[in-house]
């Protein structure tokens, strides 16, 4: 039949290594806070259990001290998709071990100045 594999064809034995994503979040495909990719993530003052956390999140957890992160900058470091970053960061959050900030809102200069350099490189004649 057309459309159906071939025998084997969905098992991959080239990289038993790799997980799926739905693995790394136990199944879950949503998570418990909303969250953007412009959300930045800060490491509070709360340990958690290095032995109960999955190592994407434990490396998220690691990003985070001493540094503010967005979601987007942990999941292109943890290489797994925005939503699945998303559970694991909303489960640090749950665990007290990571603190949300909506992303800051640009002021009212700031945006003068960006919109002033857009100008300016629209008024290159570059061809």
């Amino acid at each position: 039949m057309r459309g159906e594999p071939q025998s084997g064809a969905w098992i991959t034995q080239e990289a038993p290594e790799v997980l799926r994503p739905y693995m790394v979040t136990g199944n879950r495909t949503r998570p418990n806070h909303g969250m953007d990719l412009d959300t930045v993530l800060t490491a509070t003052h709360q340990t958690v259990p290095a032995d109960t956390l999955q190592p994407e999140a434990a490396q998220a957890l690691r990003l985070c001290h001493g540094q503010q992160r967005t979601l987007a900058e942990i999941a292109a470091t943890l290489q797994q998709p925005a939503l699945i970053t998303k559970i694991i960061i909303s489960d640090l959050i749950d665990h007290g071990a990571l603190a949300a900030q909506p992303h800051a809102e640009i002021n009212t200069r700031s945006r003068h100045l960006l919109e002033d350099v857009l100008a300016g490189l629209n008024a290159l004649d570059v061809k």
